[in-house]
C-alpha cells in the first residue's frame, strides 16, 4: 500500500510539470516593435534663383536704351505740290519709366512715358502698357503692348517752322525679366513701334498739313521696384 501511494505521487508530480510546459508553450507571443517610418526626405528650398518670381501689387520701372527711328518709312511728307523731302533714319538713346499694378501676378497693366534723342529733334511716346509675363526657372519670359500718343519735340527733321505734331504710336515687344532681389527685377527687351504722326507748320510759302507713317526699334533695359505683397523669402 505504500508503494501504491509513492507512485501515484510521482505520477502526480510528473503530470503537473507537464501542464505547465504546455502553458508556457501556449503563452501570447511578443508583439513585433513597429518599424520606424522612413526619414522625410528634405524639403526643397523654394528661396533660391531658380524659383523667384516677380509679385507684388506696385510697379515702378526705370529704363533707357538705344533707339532708331524712321519717320516716314511708310508714308512720306506730303506738299501741296506733290511728296515732300524724306526724312533720314537716326539713332539715339531712349529713356523712360512706367508705373502699374500687375495685380499680385505677372500681368502688368500701367502707364507709361518715353523720350528719345535724335539731335536735331526728339520723339516723345506715352500711353497705356500691358506686360503679360510667362516664369520658367530662373527668369521670366515677358512681352510689351503699348497704345498711346506721340509726337515731336525739340524740333523735326523737315526744317518747318511753326511747327507741330501729334499722332499714335503702337508698340510690340518680346523680352526677359529676371528677379534680383525680393522686390528689384531686371528687363531687358526688343521693342518695335509704329508712329503716325499728323504735320502742321510752313515751309517757305507753303502751309503743311500731312500725315507721316513711321517705325522705331528699341533696345530697352530697366529695373522694376515691386512693393505692397512681395514674397516673403
Amino acid at each position: 500500500m505504500k508503494y501504491m501511494v509513492l507512485l501515484i505521487g510521482v505520477l502526480l508530480m510528473f503530470g503537473g510539470t507537464a501542464s505547465a510546459q504546455d502553458e508556457a508553450g501556449t503563452g501570447t507571443e511578443p508583439v513585433a516593435a513597429p518599424e520606424s517610418p522612413a526619414a522625410a526626405e528634405p524639403e526643397e528650398d523654394k528661396r533660391g534663383p531658380y524659383h523667384r518670381r516677380v509679385q507684388g501689387w506696385l510697379w515702378l520701372e526705370g529704363f533707357a536704351g538705344p533707339s532708331s527711328y524712321d519717320p516716314d518709312q511708310f508714308g512720306s511728307l506730303t506738299f501741296g505740290n506733290g511728296t515732300g523731302p524724306n526724312a533720314p533714319r537716326v539713332k539715339g538713346p531712349e529713356g523712360g519709366f512706367a508705373v502699374g499694378t500687375p495685380f499680385g501676378g505677372g500681368f502688368f497693366l500701367g502707364w507709361f512715358y518715353r523720350q528719345a534723342n535724335y539731335g536735331d529733334y526728339g520723339l516723345m511716346k506715352t500711353g497705356v502698357e500691358f506686360q503679360p509675363t510667362i516664369r520658367i526657372p530662373y527668369v521670366h519670359i515677358m512681352f510689351r503692348a503699348d497704345l498711346g500718343y506721340a509726337k515731336m519735340i525739340n524740333g523735326n527733321p523737315y526744317g518747318i517752322t511753326s511747327f507741330s505734331s501729334g499722332g499714335i504710336v503702337a508698340t510690340g515687344g518680346v523680352g526677359i525679366r529676371v528677379p534680383i532681389v525680393r522686390w528689384i527685377s531686371f528687363v531687358g527687351s526688343v521693342d518695335w513701334s509704329f508712329v503716325g504722326l499728323s504735320i502742321k507748320g510752313d515751309s517757305g510759302s507753303t502751309s503743311i498739313n500731312s500725315w507721316i507713317l513711321g517705325q522705331q526699334v528699341t533696345g530697352t533695359f530697366g529695373l522694376t521696384f515691386q512693393f505692397i505683397g512681395v514674397r516673403g523669402d
